[in-house]
């Protein structure tokens, strides 16, 4: 049976009080992902030419500053941005591949580091920074390898937009003959949006079972589908919520002026992120009957008959 989800919530919570550096995983996360797109930026901006960046960044700034002087935008002003970039398209293309791999990469060490940091936490009651390396390193190949699985999974959707492309005749009318199926396409599109919904909903615990107990990718998968199976309303509820406190900190910070959303970067970050982590790591190892750490001195009476 395992800890209910008011439980889970609240000795979550504790478990993250109580270990507040389970955030440095998410602070890297951030640190590191900027550092890259920042250095990939200056190895760009080294190739194509620093004199030409402030060409272009020049240009930018006054087709801005006429905007706002009440100005329109004009479509040569567009073009002529355009035809300065036009040489480095390809180059553009590879830099904005190569940090989003970059970031993949970064985003799912520190995952798989702070999703090992979190079992520890809940296991024994503390954790440190070298759980999260031993976990990060152990784990992120087959966390990456998971992501991927899960991707493709989310990829098939693909074949509820097929049936607008094979119903259209683009080879004899042109793409013209297409807007007949238009709305048969914004159909196939929502279609694939909430079938990527459903994947992401029934495969939420995959990547904890996968650190917490070890397994392969595969076998991750089928885990986090098992799971979901058996505990559907928890993991939905709890994904709620978890939706609902993570939009929450940018409706309150956001109509800070200047401010606010820098400090919601940093509730997300140092807040938000570990704590709900916690909560689905703790959620998994408890409905799975895994080892939990039980602070006695925090139990109602009531509570500690259960242990």
């Amino acid at each position: 049976m395992g800890e209910e989800l008011g439980t889970v919530i609240g000795r979550g919570f504790d478990t993250w009080k109580r270990n507040i550096g389970i955030s440095l995983p998410f602070v890297l996360d951030t640190l590191f992902s900027f550092l890259f797109a920042l250095f990939v930026a200056f190895v760009f901006a080294l190739i194509i030419g620093v004199d030409f960046l402030f060409s272009f960044v020049e240009r930018v700034e006054s087709v801005s500053r006429s905007m706002e002087a009440g100005g329109e935008l004009q479509l040569v002003e567009v073009l002529g941005l355009m035809e300065l970039l036009k040489p480095y398209i390809g180059l553009l293309v590879v830099a904005f591949f190569i940090v989003v791999a970059g970031w993949i990469i970064i985003r799912t060490f520190f995952r798989a580091g702070a999703i090992g940091m979190a079992k520890t936490a809940i296991e024994r009651g503390s954790t440190d920074l070298g759980d999260m390396m031993l976990y990060a390193r152990r784990y992120f190949v087959n966390l990456m390898l998971l992501d991927a699985l899960i991707g493709l999974v989310m990829l098939a959707g693909i074949v509820f937009i097929l049936p607008a492309f094979l119903l259209s005749e683009p080879f004899s009318g042109g793409f013209a003959d297409f807007g007949g199926n238009m709305g048969l396409f914004v159909l196939g599109v929502l279609l694939w949006s909430a079938y990527m919904v459903v994947v992401w909903v029934l495969f939420r615990v995959a990547p904890y079972a996968l650190v917490v107990d070890s397994l392969h990718p595969l076998d991750a998968l089928k885990a986090g589908f098992r799971f979901f199976a058996s505990h559907k309303l928890d993991v939905v509820m709890l994904l709620i919520l978890t939706v609902v406190i993570s939009i929450l900190p940018g409706v309150i910070l956001g109509g800070v002026p200047f401010v606010g959303g820098l400090l919601n970067m940093l509730v997300s970050v140092i807040v938000i992120q570990p704590l709900t982590l916690v909560w689905w790591v703790r959620l998994y190892m408890a409905k799975s009957g895994r080892t939990i750490y039980v602070n006695d001195l925090l139990l109602h009476p009531e509570d500690l008959k259960s242990f």
